[in-house]
């Protein structure tokens, strides 16, 4: 085998190359992430309107007799159902809700925050009119880290992630709301639902949550704004957590005794 010197010329050479293609690939990294991201900007407002629409048609159509809530809430339960299968469809198997933080973005990853960020729109709007302080704030997190995990191409693992373990809970959060307002307040169904609630919340949000919050601040790879998102998230369900503490508590006690522990 033969070996030709090249001088420090040659080095400077590849070492120019290499750079060059680096900077070809961020370029076209970055292209495609525009891309991308414009399209599911472009996506969001048509679903955005289409969700408002929604509970427009419920509550002036098929539920004009009941609240504003409970159409609002009946909108919210289609959509925890819908982003939890969009969610378990970007998830190859259930460890991986841990796994990848701060990677780049799937078709599946994009899609479904689209989707969901369109919902946190709408819902943030009626939470504003209706001076639902807590869940303003709750939205302002959510929407920050959704909005930059689009923008950025990045981050997808880590928030879908907390969106499902933020939606995974909400079904029966929804119906405990709808079944209040339908006089079922007092009934076993509505009792049995409390505590499903209550258990899929702690669980979800304070068992399984604060290490994925853990990892998603420590990467040193994601933006400033997923790691308020991923703490300020947090921060909410601890508070929320406790309220729902204090009521697992009551309705444990309201299954097993009764209406003897109500009157005391």
């Amino acid at each position: 085998r033969t070996y030709i010197y090249t001088g420090d010329s040659g080095l400077a050479h590849d070492a120019s190359k290499t750079t060059v293609m680096a900077k070809k690939t961020l370029t076209q990294f970055d292209y495609e992430t525009l891309v991308a991201a414009a399209g599911a900007m472009q996506n969001m407002l048509p679903q955005t309107l289409a969700w408002t629409l929604l509970y427009a048609l419920l509550r002036f159509g098929v539920f004009r007799k009941r609240t504003a809530d409970f159409s609002n809430r009946v909108v919210s339960l289609i959509h925890a159902f819908v982003a939890i299968y969009m969610c378990v469809r970007c998830l190859p198997h259930w460890g991986a809700l841990l796994e990848n933080v701060g990677g780049v973005n799937t078709r599946e990853h994009l899609e479904c925050m689209t989707l969901s960020l369109s919902y946190f729109m709408y819902d943030f709007i009626y939470c504003v009119l209706n001076n639902e302080v807590e869940n303003v704030v709750h939205h302002v997190f959510t929407v920050g880290g959704l909005t930059s995990g689009v923008m950025t191409g990045t981050s997808g693992p880590e928030l879908v992630g907390c969106l499902f373990l933020m939606e995974v809970s909400n079904p029966s959060l929804h119906a405990r709301f709808l079944l209040r307002e339908l006089g079922m307040k007092e009934s076993v169904l509505a009792t049995v639902n409390d505590l499903v609630f209550a258990i899929l919340f702690l669980v979800c949000r304070l068992v399984i949550g604060p290490p994925l919050v853990w990892r998603t601040v420590t990467c040193e790879t994601n933006a400033y704004i997923v790691k308020a998102g991923g703490l300020g998230i947090l921060i909410v369900s601890l508070m929320w957590g406790w309220r729902i503490v204090m009521m697992m508590v009551r309705t444990s006690k309201a299954l097993l005794f009764g209406k003897k522990t109500k009157k005391a």
